[in-house]
């Protein structure tokens, strides 16, 4: 694992701005997988993504319910939120796999839940509180 960025965001607008700069630098296909509590900031980061690869933000929402939602840009985004998985095999089901060879920017909310399903190589951004408008972000390359 390589630190490759820690930055402090002071509002959201902020934390879209460092997603939309993220998005140009990570070349597709790619996973980026976010962690961090309810509220830190992974759903507005996603936006900022979103913005990056051409897709309208007003579009974005968490896909809390149906794990998956895929958003057509100049570069696709599939978006993912596992907050509700409760089983790992609930992964073969949605397509895991289909969407890691997709050509486009997977992105996972709560994706330490895809444990042993994510490939040797991936983005990790950390999102942490500090109070209500200060987040702590920590994006790491991973490649085992």
């Amino acid at each position: 694992m390589s630190k490759v960025l820690n930055i402090i965001s002071h509002s959201e607008s902020e934390t879209m701005a460092l997603g939309k700069k993220l998005a140009a630098l990570v070349k597709t296909p790619h996973l980026v997988v976010l962690t961090g509590e309810l509220g830190a900031g992974k759903t507005v980061f996603v936006k900022g993504l979103a913005e990056g690869v051409g897709v309208k933000t007003e579009k974005v929402l968490s896909p809390t319910f149906n794990f998956v939602h895929e958003y057509h840009g100049d570069r696709n985004l599939y978006h993912f939120d596992l907050y509700r998985l409760s089983h790992i095999n609930e992964l073969y089901e949605i397509g895991w796999d289909d969407y890691l060879e997709r050509d486009g920017l997977v992105v996972v909310e709560w994706g330490e839940k895809a444990g042993g399903f994510l490939p040797e190589e991936y983005y990790s951004i950390e999102f942490r509180i500090i109070n209500d408008n200060k987040r702590e972000i920590n994006v790491s390359l991973i490649n085992h």
